[in-house]
């Protein structure tokens, strides 16, 4: 069944947010030590991108045309939650390894990074 507007903004993001999170996880943690989760978060970042949001991008759509539009809306939409996505990866860590706090923390670089990553799988899920 075609995707709707909506339900494609909503499969994209949910993609997405869950790739950011996990990356987050992952940076955060390989920055103060604690490599043990690293490969499987980054494991799920490719999974979310690559293999999830590219299936959303190529997927059918109907009543809209313009994919792109749609996707820049979740991406704009995300990068202004940015905030609370490094809290939630802050407080998985901080939880999951019983910390008081946390001796690095991420930085706008992180976040550039992942944002280009994100580019890399829609060039892959956009193209003709």
């Amino acid at each position: 069944m075609a995707y709707n507007r909506e339900t494609f903004k909503d499969k994209v993001e949910e993609h997405i947010g869950g790739a950011l999170l996990e990356f987050y996880k992952a940076t955060l943690a390989k920055k103060i030590g604690q490599t043990e989760w690293v490969q499987h978060w980054m494991t799920e970042v490719k999974n979310l991108l690559d293999r999830n949001l590219v299936t959303v991008l190529r997927h059918e759509i109907r009543g809209f045309k313009d994919r792109k539009k749609a996707l820049n809306e979740v991406i704009l939409a995300l990068k202004a939650k940015d905030a609370g996505y490094r809290r939630s990866a802050e407080r998985v860590l901080i939880m999951g390894y019983k910390l008081r706090k946390l001796t690095a923390e991420l930085s706008d670089v992180d976040m550039a990074a992942f944002w280009a990553r994100v580019d890399s799988a829609v060039d892959v899920g956009l193209a003709e």
